[in-house]
């Protein structure tokens, strides 16, 4: 029979991190601060449970687990107290699989993070992105890109979410046209940048898609990258950016 084991301070801050000091549950603060230090009120919940009863394994036999090893972080996640009573009792089928999708999100957006080191892009297009935060944008987009940009409907999958895709097609309409020309004084400056930043992106795309099939996943995690990459805190510009190489057929 396993041992609960205590996670070390180290591993308590992983765990923290990973739900943004937020129970993922409902919400709460995991941490508050009294006479000038930090107190935790969250524990570490084991997904699987530690030492499941007769009962438990029965009920949980046929649904997947994180790792062979309950101790391991992998199934364990920051709660509440109070969402960790709740979640344990009494365990339902129900709530695990809740649980085990939050974590399996985190696992998988840890994982994409750790490649964000490796894939560059040239720090040239923070130029592009510091257009679209700081200077007044005039819509002015001839017609003809209406039909190009219905492009996307060939492109996009079911896992691109209604809301989403109609946010990338009125960025492709309202933007497209106005960012390819910051792109080409940007190559009167910097000759061949463009084509230098499209190669990173689509490389960095063909990462993602080898081990995520969701092309809403994926465009938040291009989103991100950028975003982290240029220092910007925009991720709405940061956003219309890679819909410009959607429609320029980098991505998807």
């Amino acid at each position: 029979m396993p041992k609960r084991r205590k996670p070390t301070e180290n591993e308590n801050a992983i765990l923290l991190a990973e739900v943004e000091n937020m129970c993922p549950l409902c919400a709460r603060p995991l941490m508050y601060e009294k006479g000038e230090k930090k107190h935790k009120i969250f524990e570490g919940a084991h997904i699987y449970p530690l030492n499941p009863t007769d009962e438990e394994k029965e009920l949980l036999k046929d649904e997947e687990k994180l790792h062979e090893d309950v101790n391991n972080l992998d199934n364990i996640i920051a709660l509440c107290r109070e969402c960790h009573k709740k979640f344990d009792n009494p365990r339902t089928v129900d709530d695990y699989k809740k649980l085990l999708s939050i974590k399996k999100n985190i696992l998988s957006k840890n994982e994409t993070r750790a490649k964000y080191h490796d894939y560059q892009i040239e720090t040239e297009i923070k130029e592009v992105i510091t257009v679209l935060i700081e200077e007044e944008f005039h819509e002015d987009t001839p017609n003809e890109l209406e039909l190009n940009a219905l492009k996307l409907n060939e492109k996009a999958d079911e896992t691109l979410t209604k809301i989403t895709k109609r946010r990338i097609r009125n960025e492709i309409r309202d933007y497209y046209l106005y960012i390819q020309q910051q792109f080409r004084q940007l190559d009167s400056q910097y000759p061949e940048s463009f084509n230098r930043i499209a190669l990173q992106v689509k490389l960095f795309y063909s990462i993602l898609r080898k081990s995520e099939s969701s092309q809403e996943v994926i465009y938040g995690q291009l989103t991100e990258w950028l975003s982290k990459k240029t220092g910007s805190s925009s991720l709405g510009a940061c956003g219309i950016v890679i819909s410009f190489f959607i429609q320029n057929c980098e991505v998807f």
